[in-house]
């Protein structure tokens, strides 16, 4: 039974590893050794690149409560995701904010060091993830309803429209 636990326990840290270099190192930067993934490209896409890149780093912490993250350590990944999902969506800027901030990667490292962390620690329970995730929800779509205000009110104020 405890061989079957911790088969799960890597194959979904293999996920969240995959996934975190698929959003924020998979392609190098032809001539450097930096490395970009598609969260920044995928932050191009207008109204949804964002949202989407939010979602799938959802997923991620998700998965580290699964795997049995801290509430501190939830709590730092939703602070990183956040962040680049509200910096994010100012064109331009936001884009290269995505590039280098790398909320994705900067999670599996908080995942990594507590796994490998010999400390005793209080597994975050279901509600407290529920809130977060519910959090992360409510403002992306808060977001999301305040992009569409301003490209409403723009639209109207415009002697073409």
């Amino acid at each position: 039974m405890e061989q079957q636990n911790l088969e799960n326990t890597d194959r979904a840290f293999t996920r969240v590893r995959r996934l975190s270099d698929f959003l924020d190192n998979a392609i190098t930067i032809p001539g450097t050794s930096y490395r970009i993934g598609i969260d920044p490209l995928l932050g191009l896409i207008p109204g949804l690149g964002d949202y989407l890149g939010a979602f799938l780093s959802g997923y991620i912490i998700f998965e580290s409560a699964r795997l049995g993250a801290s509430r501190a350590t939830l709590g730092r990944m939703f602070f990183n995701v956040i962040l680049e999902t509200i910096l994010g969506l100012i064109p331009g800027l936001g884009d290269i904010f995505d590039v280098f901030w790398k909320a994705n990667a900067k999670n599996r490292t908080l995942l990594e060091k507590q796994i490998a962390s010999s400390e005793k620690r209080e597994k975050a329970d279901w509600l407290f993830l529920f809130i977060l995730l519910l959090g992360l929800l409510l403002i992306i779509i808060g977001v999301a309803s305040l992009s569409l205000w301003i490209l409403v009110s723009i639209i109207q104020a415009s002697p073409f429209f």
